[in-house]
């Protein structure tokens, strides 16, 4: 048989699921057709008279093999391929033209209905095969149906003219079913090509809006750490400049190579920050002790506190435990800590503690008595390199943030209020850490 097939674009389009979709569809179609074919059968017998033994096994055997074609398209580990499914729809076509034949012939009646079966190949060609193809299938439909008239009046004279007319009926359905399908599945084929080009179209503008943003933000990023590192380079090339000046006094070049040095120190220490937020590695989680964690972040913090005249308070459960990673926490408390003592006027206090959260997490907080946040920098508390400090390198707070985001939470502002501002690192519960314990 010669026929037309899709265009390459639309072949593509039409994976292995819609494929093995429109293959089911049209199974149960014909299921329904065959159990319709049936029960007409148990109803209507004493009028139509009892059918041959043949014809009730072939209608049963068709039914199984149906069924369990359907099985076979929707079922098991290893679904058939879009090769093997295009295979089987052509095959099934002529299959149930013969079938619709035969089962006509045996029904043994003079004004047969089971060339209702053949609706069905016809559909199938429609949506399977282009204008040569359909013409094809309507041809054999056609002719099958008037050879199955022309042997029942072989059999059984004299020969009825009507029947002929009454196929005639029958075959102009075929050929009106035929084009209306195929029409609509152009259609449809159309819209599902222009759908699709469309998609492309976005997921092409979403990945150059990807890019762009990446490199948008190497660029800000390259730009932050320009910015920050420019200060403290210079001030150190100008300290040498000056330190190494033989007219000046020996205390004063002292004095200009100790701010050399602690500008070194701070582009040190702004460079581990750098490296600490853009080398986020995954957490290794473990079920720990709380009180530990906030015990020792205090510990680490007394002389800071100190210094700044600061008195601290703890207040976590000995017996809570949740699922993280001990030194990725450490960091952030310890983040929390510093930018709090920063934020609170000598002899203020400030109040550490964890509390546990629905479904087996925890909320650590760090909580300061100082002056609310301004609202206009509560948007922009957590943004990289975003500081109010004259010497910050506002990567604190992101580097805590995104320690929090790895272990599933987040941090948060919950309370911010004048004489009470408090920072919340919430980690979620993990069931895999849980179950190790």
């Amino acid at each position: 048989m010669s026929e037309d097939r899709l265009p390459t674009d639309l072949a593509t389009l039409e994976g292995s699921g819609t494929l093995r979709d429109q293959e089911s569809i049209l199974i149960l179609l014909n299921l329904c057709l065959l159990t319709a074919i049936a029960v007409v059968h148990v109803l209507f017998g004493p009028a139509l008279g009892p059918p041959s033994r043949g014809f009730f096994v072939l209608l049963m055997g068709r039914f199984l093999m149906q069924t369990l074609e359907l099985a076979w398209l929707n079922g098991g580990q290893d679904p058939p391929d879009n090769r093997m499914l295009r295979a089987y729809a052509g095959a099934s076509i002529w299959v149930n033209i013969a079938f619709a034949f035969v089962i006509a012939l045996l029904g043994g009646k003079e004004e047969t209905h089971y060339v209702v079966l053949m609706v069905i190949p016809v559909i199938a060609a429609a949506f399977r095969y282009g204008a040569t193809g359909i013409a094809v299938v309507v041809a054999a439909t056609t002719g099958l149906t008037f050879l199955e008239v022309w042997i029942y009046y072989r059999r059984h004279l004299p020969m009825g003219t009507t029947e002929y007319f009454e196929a005639t009926n029958v075959v102009l359905v075929y050929g009106v079913v035929a084009p209306v399908v195929a029409l609509l599945v152009g259609r449809l084929r159309r819209e599902q090509g222009k759908l699709r080009h469309s998609l492309a179209e976005l997921e092409r503008a979403r990945d150059r809006l990807v890019s762009e943003e990446k490199l948008a933000a190497v660029g800000r990023f390259a730009s932050a750490i320009a910015h920050e590192v420019r200060n403290p380079v210079a001030m150190i090339v100008s300290s040498l400049e000056l330190a190494k000046d033989a007219s000046t006094d020996a205390a004063r070049r002292d004095e200009w190579r100790e701010v050399a040095g602690t500008e070194a120190r701070r582009l040190e220490a702004l460079t581990g920050d750098f490296l600490l937020y853009a080398r986020q590695r995954k957490p290794e989680k473990h079920r720990t002790p709380v009180a530990t964690t906030v015990g020792y972040v205090a510990g680490l913090a007394q002389a800071r506190l100190s210094q700044a005249g600061l008195q601290l308070t703890v207040q976590c459960a000995e017996d809570l435990v949740a699922p993280f990673d001990p030194f990725q926490v450490h960091q952030a408390l310890l983040n929390l800590m510093m930018n709090a003592c920063d934020a609170t006027p000598s002899g203020g206090l400030i109040t550490m503690g964890a509390r546990p959260v629905p479904g087996g997490g925890v909320a650590l907080f760090v909580e300061n008595s100082g002056p609310a946040i301004p609202e206009n920098v509560v948007p922009k508390l957590f943004e990289p390199f975003f500081t109010t400090k004259p010497r910050g390198s506002g990567l604190g707070l992101a580097i805590s943030r995104a320690i929090a985001r790895g272990h599933g939470g987040d941090l948060v502002l919950e309370v911010n209020e004048p004489g009470r501002v408090r920072l919340a690192l919430n980690i979620p519960a993990d069931p895999a850490v849980v179950l190790e314990g």
